[in-house]
């Protein structure tokens, strides 16, 4: 008599979890070669930061003409948030870097079917989100910014709890 013997399959890798990931890449990767490209060019100087002015001036002039001034407001928070993070350069993109590589690890650890890369990505969800109020004055975070990165990272970290079972 012939047995056969069944081998278990190994499950697929869900395939919401490699588009999510697909995603996290891209997103995690431009993060990075932006940190990366930042710390070779160094801080703003002062006529670079006069120029940020300008254009600011500029928008803030032209959105009072089209009877949008309800967002001078954001761009002045936006300009107080240049100014800030060039004055604490170094600390604002050694954060930025950890943070994207916690992420980078996380997917991949994911991808790798561990659970700890969901609680990485978690980690890096929220350190997306405050690690900005550490060199930045939180009145001046425009709130409306706040609120869609929240809504973006909870919407990833949800979809990723989905395929928590496929994970060991």
């Amino acid at each position: 008599m012939t047995e056969i013997i069944e081998q278990p399959k190994e499950d697929k890798r869900p395939v919401m979890l490699l588009v999510l990931s697909i995603l996290s890449f891209i997103s995690i990767g431009i993060g990075l070669l932006a940190v990366l490209f930042s710390f070779v060019i160094g801080p703003m100087n002062d006529d670079q930061l006069l120029v940020q002015r300008v254009e600011i001036a500029k928008q803030k002039t032209e959105f009072r003409q089209v009877g949008m001034s309800g967002f001078t407001d954001i761009l002045d928070k936006s300009l107080a948030i240049i100014e800030e993070t060039n004055d604490s350069f170094y600390l604002a993109n050694s954060i930025l870097f950890l943070t994207y590589i916690i992420g980078l690890f996380g997917v991949i650890m994911m991808l790798r079917r561990r659970k700890l890369g969901f609680h990485l990505y978690i980690i890096y969800s929220l350190l997306a989100l405050s690690g900005l109020y550490i060199y930045v004055s939180a009145e001046n975070v425009p709130m409306i910014a706040t609120m869609i990165n929240l809504a973006i990272a909870g919407l990833f970290v949800f979809l990723y709890s989905r395929t928590l079972r496929w994970m060991r």
